[in-house]
């Protein structure tokens, strides 16, 4: 499958805001400054410099408008996220809802998430993971009804091999063929079907109790008192354990008191 091909605003709305404000300010110092500054030393193209200064605002505040889009869209995915408890929920998304929400799954189990990264003749990559300086490939599928054959986890290895990643997941809303699990058991790719991905959004929607004091529930563990040696019954002495070396129970333990043979009480 081709990979989808994006424009910039579409990358950037799936970037975190701060991306924008930051092409923002770059576009600002450009056309502010760099262009005239290099349009004034020609003396075909001295006219450009004034409007190429004019127009810097505009577009400084189109990128910072994408910034806010940006932002509401992550607040959109999170209210999203929280609110899915069932598959059928999961595949009624859209693709690039679907996509947002893999992403914020992972996001919450501590990875560093960026959307639609890598491009490639086998189809590309949707998400790109990050944790403790690996890197990891996700691909997902939102097939409703077809099951996800080996081709495309092959295609995942292979972009994986390439992009020098450690590792990667395939994520589908469905199933998998017994030959696709097979397959991704060789390699090590990790395979994330519909009910996998329903308990991976809940676990990850589970607050923490050091995230949220409120949600903390009180256990109380019982512990036992350690055992101590029982005391004489007929003096209150401590007892230790004796072997009896006479009679029927000879060989058999007992506790006797510890003042023996002044107090002769015993403790079976």
């Amino acid at each position: 499958m081709a990979r989808r091909r994006e424009t910039l605003v579409d990358a950037l709305l799936v970037l975190p805001w701060w991306a924008s404000a930051l092409v923002a300010v770059a576009a600002y110092t450009l056309l502010a400054f760099a262009a005239p500054a290099y349009f004034q030393s020609n003396q075909f193209a001295a006219g450009i410099a004034p409007t190429a200064k004019s127009f810097a605002p505009y577009a400084a505040g189109f990128f910072l408008l994408i910034g806010f889009l940006s932002f509401i869209r992550s607040q959109f995915i999170k209210l999203k996220f929280n609110s899915l408890e069932e598959i059928e929920q999961v595949r009624q998304l859209s693709w690039r809802q679907f996509e947002s929400i893999v992403g914020e799954a992972f996001r919450r189990r501590g990875y560093a998430v960026l959307e639609n990264a890598v491009d490639g003749p086998d189809g590309g990559i949707d998400l790109v993971l990050r944790k403790d300086g690996t890197k990891f490939y996700v691909q997902c599928k939102q097939w409703k009804q077809t099951k996800v054959g080996v081709k495309p986890i092959r295609e995942l290895h292979g972009v994986i091999a390439a992009g020098d990643a450690a590792g990667g997941f395939f994520v589908a809303s469905g199933e998998y063929t017994q030959e696709a699990r097979e397959f991704a058991r060789k390699c090590g790719i990790e395979l994330i079907d519909g009910a996998a991905l329903i308990g991976m959004i809940e676990k990850a929607r589970a607050p923490e109790p050091f995230m949220d004091p409120t949600n903390r529930k009180r256990i109380e563990i019982l512990v036992e008192a350690p055992a101590t040696d029982p005391t004489c019954p007929k003096c209150g002495a401590e007892m230790v354990r004796r072997t009896a070396r006479r009679g029927t129970n000879a060989g058999s333990t007992f506790w006797g008191c510890s003042s023996y043979p002044q107090c002769r009480g015993t403790r079976t």
